[in-house]
């Protein structure tokens, strides 16, 4: 058999688990770093990845307060799994709840890479004063005490909050955190330790530490969730590898005493049973809902053992939206059919007078077609109905809601309902983009969806129903309003005022909560959850989040009743009709080819 760290680790398991003796352990642990040093083999693969030592040569503290060998639990093994596959291109986010574990083992993976590597230089920040001592002298002291002494490198610094190695030049170091911490250093390795809780600016903190990080440095930011600020805006930035673990992936939070699933509370028996379609056995339900009445607070137990991401980031404020519905229907919630956006060719048609002058040039879109990828911002949940028979054409009405980006700071977005039953069926959602390609997208979008009703908020800008009229699209929404006594004028476009801003929200929380499953999109549902009353009465985001896939549904459901809501069935009688029809629509054939 081939002797490689993780057969040497495997060794040290089984005897443990056999006698579980420190002292045979630490006999095994002085051999086995002795033949790492003697093997030059063993020694490479130290050198390529350092964090294997873990497991053969580490020994930590329990919550028993007892000295054991460091094996991974299971997020702790995933997490290594998620460094091998990802590397160091983008720093990483572990999402998590209380005492998983990860504050241990990122502490060990510094510590491993200190005495290992040569020039490394591996900095924690920490939230709190007490949180520095504790996660130095409790977690890397023991740990590097506990080591063989031949693993430990000559040291010229070994003070509270600091091992230096002069012999490798490596150090590790951690402080509180503070706006200019890691100023003047060089740093291989940055963990950012329960970042939500940071009293400082995450902003000023990046602005000098992450500037100190040499090329391909690790940087892991890592913490329990603590609302809407900066560290949730960082989680939703798309910058890092997001990585949300259970607290029923860890396997020590089982309890043998049943009784505590007994005679539940409404909002425990409801959870309860969420859990259970997971897959969670009796002994995780029982742990689970011991934990709960051990709160004063119950909703405690939602940020600090959140089921998802999402319920996480518990908001702050009154939410307009049932959290606990959103927050249990998310879990069952599958990924889009279809990501994309569509890609087009733009016409122009010379448009002349009798005598033959230019005059104008009309444009068009044409080849029109939904390119599939990954990074698309528009996501497709359920393709557009459209049946055709010998002798009839049948097809679905749809309407769009759309919300423009306003001062730019927000999103362009947009929402597409099956108008026979009001379920969401396509969303778009993107930042930073032209207010014509915005349009242009919206163009497709429609003309997919079977020339849909496109109502556009016009407050910040009317440019993008502009572009759709010039497009000739056949079916913007037309804001209607009251010049005097009894007269109507039409207004392109849909006007979000006083009166029609709270008459839209408040028709959008009863429409969800007649059926929350007319919400297919996750990111729209993840809104709803920080979508709060604030105290001067306003209904919007909270400070940090936002709120355009909101309003956007907002809209798409106040303007349902100005479209049909049944299935129209045109009938073709002859080619000649069934052939108009087929010209009206050309792109159609580029989608359903899917």
């Amino acid at each position: 058999m081939k002797l490689d760290l993780e057969y040497l680790a495997e060794k040290r398991r089984m005897l443990w688990y056999m006698y579980k003796n420190l002292q045979l352990d630490k006999e095994f642990c002085e051999a086995c770093a002795e033949e790492i040093l003697d093997t030059p083999e063993l020694l490479q693969q130290v050198k390529e990845k350092p964090y294997l030592l873990i497991e053969c040569c580490f020994t930590i503290v329990d919550k028993s307060k007892k000295s054991v060998p460091f094996f991974f639990n299971e997020v702790q093994r995933n997490f290594i799994y998620q460094l091998e596959e990802h590397g160091r291109g983008k720093p990483y986010f572990i999402l998590k709840g209380r005492q998983q574990g990860f504050t241990t083992l990122i502490t060990a993976i510094q510590l491993a890479y200190a005495i290992t590597t040569e020039n490394f230089s591996g900095f924690t920040l920490a939230d709190r004063e007490d949180n520095v001592r504790s996660i130095f002298m409790d977690k890397a002291k023991q740990m590097y005490n506990a080591l063989p002494e031949c693993l430990r490198p000559d040291e010229k610094i070994n003070s509270v909050n600091e091992l230096f190695f002069d012999g490798l030049n490596s150090s590790w170091r951690i402080a509180p955190a503070s706006a200019n911490i890691g100023r003047s250093r060089t740093l291989s390795f940055i963990h950012y330790s329960e970042v939500a809780f940071f009293k400082c600016s995450l902003a000023y903190i990046q602005k000098s530490i992450q500037e100190a990080a040499i090329k391909n440095a690790f940087c892991i930011y890592e913490t329990t969730a603590n609302g809407f600020n900066e560290a949730k805006a960082l989680w939703d930035s798309g910058a890092c590898v997001n990585l949300f673990y259970e607290w029923w992936k860890s396997a020590e939070y089982e309890e043998g005493d049943l009784t505590y699933l007994e005679k539940p509370t409404t909002w425990l028996k409801n959870r309860l049973k969420v859990l259970e379609e997971k897959g969670l056995d009796k002994h995780q339900l029982a742990w689970y809902a011991r934990k709960y009445y051990s709160y004063m607070d119950k909703s405690s137990i939602k940020q600090e053992y959140p089921c998802t991401a999402e319920e996480a980031f518990v908001s702050s404020g009154e939410c307009v939206f049932d959290k606990e519905v959103i927050s249990n229907y998310m879990n069952k919630l599958k990924p889009p059919y279809s990501k994309g956006y569509f890609e087009y060719r733009r016409v122009y048609k010379e448009i002349k007078d009798d005598k033959g002058n230019l005059i104008a040039l009309e444009k068009t879109l044409t080849d029109i077609e939904f390119y599939r990828c990954e990074e698309g911002y528009i996501r497709i949940e359920e393709k557009p109905f459209i049946e055709k028979t010998d002798t009839c054409i049948r097809k679905k009405p749809y309407v769009i809601g759309a919300d423009t980006a306003g001062n730019g700071k927000d999103f362009f977005t947009a929402k597409v309902l099956d108008n026979t039953t009001g379920r969401c069926v396509a969303t778009l959602r993107r930042q930073n983009m032209d207010e014509d390609l915005y349009a242009e997208q919206l163009f497709c979008l429609g003309k997919y969806y079977n020339d849909a009703l496109i109502a556009v908020e016009t407050n910040y800008s009317r440019h993008p129903v502009r572009v759709l009229r010039e497009l000739s699209y056949p079916n913007v929404y037309t804001h209607k309003y009251a010049t005097g006594a009894y007269d109507l004028e039409g207004y392109n476009g849909f006007l979000t005022t006083a009166v029609t801003r709270p008459m839209m929200i408040a028709n959008l929380v009863a429409v969800m909560r007649e059926d929350i499953t007319l919400e297919t999109d996750r990111v729209t549902l993840y809104e709803m959850l920080s979508f709060v009353k604030h105290p001067n009465g306003r209904y919007e985001a909270v400070e940090g989040g936002h709120d355009d896939l909101v309003m956007a549904s907002a809209i798409a459901h106040f303007v349902r009743d100005s479209h049909p809501q049944k299935i129209e069935i045109i009938d073709t009688g002859s080619n000649v009709l069934e052939k108009s029809f087929n010209l009206a629509l050309p792109e159609q054939k580029h989608f359903m080819e899917w």
